[in-house]
């Protein structure tokens, strides 16, 4: 096989698998989640919505989150934004409790 057939094939492969990522990651928003309607949830909308894209609880185990949860309050105190004790226990709860 040619050279430029080989880097168009691998052109249109990454292509394609760039274009499932990014639709995988638009559908999240549609996608349903655990506990509609809970108090939980739609604190997670309010605070993690600020900056990211809403994550679904089953994209980690209860133990990843801990670790992504940690990162995440440092990097809401860089960027000013408020949350009290009581607001990041009841969001890890949710996501614990609902993770994968």
């Amino acid at each position: 096989m040619p050279l430029s057939c080989l880097v168009r094939l691998i052109t249109q492969i990454l292509c394609f698998a760039l274009f499932l990522g990014i639709a995988s990651c638009a559908s999240v928003s549609h996608q349903s989640m655990p506990e509609e309607g809970s108090t939980e949830l739609g604190l997670l909308k309010k605070k993690c919505t600020i900056c990211h894209g809403l994550p679904h609880p089953k994209r980690h185990t209860a133990s990843e989150w801990d670790n992504l949860l940690i990162m995440m309050t440092e990097r809401m105190n860089e960027k000013n934004i408020s949350y009290t004790s009581v607001e990041m226990t009841q969001i890890k709860s949710y996501l614990q409790r609902n993770a994968r």
